[in-house]
């Protein structure tokens, strides 16, 4: 068996997540019609602000 446990996680340096963010920004922005660009939009900013508050808190503890 793996020593490793399910509760460690590795965080993702906050230059990649902002990249990441903005590629995916970046790609709704040329492709995707008014409609799925708002509803991205809105999808993009709330999943990685839980992943930012997740990754902040796990800092702390």
């Amino acid at each position: 068996m793996s020593d490793t446990t399910h509760s460690e996680h590795k965080s993702v340096p906050l230059a990649v997540s902002i990249a990441a963010f903005l590629i995916l920004f970046t790609i709704l922005a040329v492709f995707a019609d008014t409609f799925i660009f708002i509803l991205g939009t809105i999808g993009l900013v709330v999943t990685f602000a839980f992943y930012g508050n997740e990754s902040h808190s796990d800092n702390h503890h």
